[in-house]
């Protein structure tokens, strides 16, 4: 063996240790050979270009690390450089990420920073590669289920994880529970033996610390099929969460593999799926967990439950031992996991004859776009042509017959240099074909992305259930996904809104909280200023720009008598609070460029702690790469030490803006938490049905005579002191009410 490490190249470049060596402790470097797959220099790399002999490459080093995703492929026959980065995989390779991406994406430097501290602990020994002994069994017979029942009675806490045939409990069913006492067991038992056991299972998860790993989609299925109750549980998708909260590194099997001893074992099903597909000429997509054997079945779903325990074990005492993290799990995740199981549940009432009146109205409308832009002259000139018929969804078309034929001007590149013919432009444009492709682009998505998933996803009883995340973003807002993305139902179409209807008896209540990240800015920088308008409740966006313009009125007058003066404040305030400069707030705001100076300036004179409190957090982040949250949510920024000064601001800001958005957001998850306890105590869950929360909003479908007592109770569990709030003068609440969602009125509590 000539030497111990080989850092494996996809191509020849040169002085490849360069790039390495701000990473390499000496005692590394001398260990190291650096191997080319392919001994000429290229930008990528195929098959036929490797002339290393990668085998013989296997045999003469004890540890070989590619370095990024070609050499991953070609060396180690895997994909996902991100995945997979400074994993070690069995017992030989220590995949790494590029180190020359960290130019174009600095938060990559962390991860090799990582990478490069396993490869220390494998050479200094501090590896476990020790093979633990496992007790792995599938369980399908009533005598054997009753022998672990003994094992499980004397458990606590008890890993569960299920398998299910789809990813609806209304439609589809589960296939078998996976059990765990300890690290390194994975017991998975049939949904027969447990349907047979469903008393003592029950009794168990009532009395007993259940385990899970996205425990929203297990405890939502095993409530609805098997009526069971789990009134204490752990998730250790949301301890990594706290842990570490970058979106999509959550997954179970990418944790296990990162942090338990079971390596990739996910790999052997993914290829089961992607051989059943191709045989049977299905898409992956359509593949559920009910088709695949119970040989190969039952073992994945053992080392499912196993992988629990053993991250259950690594997470919990991180979490236990630092109290903003503990706070964030116990007082936030836990609780919000609860309350949105129940939004998940109850669903929102979808009015199934309006579905099919505005799907029919949009049908017509497509084609009357379609029509108009066929019978256009510029259309026609183009189809003469090129003898061929035009494709409105063709930017290579759209190019030719705006920005030849037409002769307009692109006001955008794409970032190849072509013209643009994004929505932006095509608006810019002010043309009447560009309108009409507007329009067709406008009804097309709402028909594709709305009105096809609320009719293909509404369920029996004609109520549309969405999943909602609570760990799908970095800033701590929800996030919804499933049959309808409840976030994205465009602000101005009433007509999505409009299918979410009251039944008979019951009324749609919107709650929102006012002016929400104005009000936390102001209460968690302590401007005097800012509290001033809250204090005395006089209208935000009013009271500034009468400061600022200096205008001759009330402020109460400022709506009505200088409306485009307070659309101007309104941009100028969300420009200092994402700290936009004067361009973009002069181009917000339309207004010039020393007018916006001006502002801004006048602005920070007036509320200067916001200035001295937005300082600050730009200084933590720019010296530590993160910052916490009011509520203990950790937010890692490690772009804001990017070389490129654009990047490192923008990730500044955004530390900046997350202070603010995660506090109002979860405020209003715990207003949602409170709220919940509320229906619970009265026994209202057949009379009270929240069924989403959009940003800082709660809308519930309400018995009538209830309306009244769910609004005060609304008000009372948002306004609930939590210790961000401007002393004196809780944050206001508006209520909207009607027979929709799409036809709202004010409601004074």
């Amino acid at each position: 063996m000539s030497k111990r490490i080989a850092f494996v190249y996809p191509a020849k470049i040169n002085n490849p240790e360069k790039t390495l060596a701000k990473f390499m402790d000496k005692h590394i470097s001398d260990e190291v050979d650096y191997v080319f797959l392919c001994s000429q220099e290229k930008e990528k790399i195929l098959k036929k270009d490797i002339d290393c002999d990668i085998e013989k490459l296997k045999q003469d080093y004890e540890i070989v690390v590619p370095i990024g995703a070609e050499a991953l492929k070609y060396v180690c026959g895997l994909t996902g450089i991100t995945k997979y980065n400074g994993v070690f995989i069995e017992k030989k390779f220590l995949p790494l990420i590029n180190p020359s991406m960290i130019v174009f994406k600095p938060q990559y430097e962390e991860d090799i920073i990582k990478a490069f501290n396993m490869l220390n602990k494998i050479l200094l020994g501090e590896v476990d590669n020790t093979s633990h002994k496992k007790d792995y069994r599938f369980i399908d017979t009533r005598s054997e289920f009753e022998e672990y029942l003994k094992v499980l009675q004397q458990a606590d806490p008890i890993v569960v994880d299920i398998e299910t045939s789809g990813l609806n409990p209304r439609s589809s069913n589960i296939l078998g529970i996976a059990l765990s006492t300890k690290p390194h067991e994975g017991i998975y038992a049939s949904a027969e033996v447990c349907h047979a056991y469903k008393e003592q299972l029950h009794e168990l998860f009532k009395t007993r610390r259940c385990i899970f790993h996205n425990g929203k989609f297990d405890m939502g299925f095993l409530i609805y099929e098997f009526g069971f109750e789990f009134p204490k549980f752990d998730d250790t998708m949301l301890m990594h969460y706290c842990l570490e909260e970058a979106v999509g590194t959550h997954g179970l099997k990418p944790l296990a593999l990162r942090f338990t001893d079971l390596g990739d074992y996910e790999k052997e099903l993914d290829d089961y799926k992607k051989v059943f597909c191709r045989k049977n000429k299905i898409k992956l997509d359509q593949f559920n967990y009910g088709m695949i054997p119970i040989d190969i079945l039952a073992p994945y779903a053992e080392k499912d439950a196993d992988a629990t325990f053993q991250l259950y074990n690594k997470f919990w005492p991180l979490i236990d031992r630092s109290e903003g993290f503990s706070s964030l799990y116990r007082d936030i995740m836990l609780p919000a996991t609860s309350a949105l199981m129940r939004l998940e549940k109850n669903g929102g009432y979808i009015d199934t004859s309006m579905l099919e009146k505005v799907k029919e109205g949009y049908e017509i409308d497509i084609e009357e776009c379609i029509e108009e832009i066929s019978m256009h002259e510029a259309v026609q000139r183009y189809e003469k042509l090129n003898e061929k018929t035009f494709n409105p969804n063709s930017t290579m078309q759209l190019r030719e017959v705006f920005f030849k034929i037409l002769r307009l001007k692109s006001t955008k590149k794409t970032s190849t240099g072509a013209e643009s013919t994004d929505k932006e432009v095509l608006q810019e444009l002010n043309h009447p074909l560009a309108d009409a492709i507007l329009d067709l682009r406008e009804k097309t998505k709402l028909t594709n992305t709305y009105l096809s998933n609320i009719q293909n996803g509404t369920d029996q009883d004609s109520r549309l259930r969405s999943g909602f995340n609570i760990h799908g973003t970095t800033s701590g807002r929800l996030s919804s996904s499933g049959n309808l993305n409840y976030q994205n139902i465009p602000r101005d179409n009433k007509d999505i809104k409009k299918m979410f209807k009251a039944r008979p008896g019951f009324k749609i209540m919107q709650c929102d909280l006012q002016t929400a990240e104005v009000y936390y800015a102001a209460a968690l920088s302590g401007d005097k200023f800012l509290q001033k308008a809250f204090i005395e409740k006089l209208d935000f966006h009013s009271y500034i720009a009468k400061q600022i313009f200096n205008l001759p009125c009330e402020v109460a007058q400022v709506k009505n008598t200088f409306a485009d003066k307070r659309q101007h404040a309104k941009a100028i305030t969300f420009g200092i609070m994402y700290q936009a400069g004067p361009a973009k707030v002069a181009e917000t705001a339309g207004v010039g460029f020393q007018e916006a100076k001006s502002f801004i300036n006048k602005y920070f004179n007036e509320a200067y702690n916001l200035k001295r409190w937005i300082d600050s957090a730009n200084r933590q982040i720019e010296n530590n790469a993160y910052i916490y949250s009011y509520f203990g949510r950790k937010r890692r920024l490690p772009e804001s030490r990017s070389p490129n000064q654009g990047v490192a601001k923008h990730a500044v800001r955004s530390g900046v803006n997350f202070l603010v958005q995660s506090v109002a957001s979860d405020i209003n998850v715990l207003g949602l938490i409170d709220a919940m306890k509320w229906i619970d105590n009265n026994n209202y869950q057949d009379d009270i049905l929240p069924f989403t929360v959009v940003h800082d909003s709660i809308v519930a479908e309400v018995r009538e005579d209830l309306c009244h007592d769910w609004a005060v109770n609304c008000v009372k569990a948002l306004q609930t002191p939590r210790g961000v709030e401007i002393d004196g003068c809780p944050i206001g609440v508006d209520f909207e009410i009607g027979d929709s969602w799409g036809e709202l009125e004010g409601f004074t509590v």
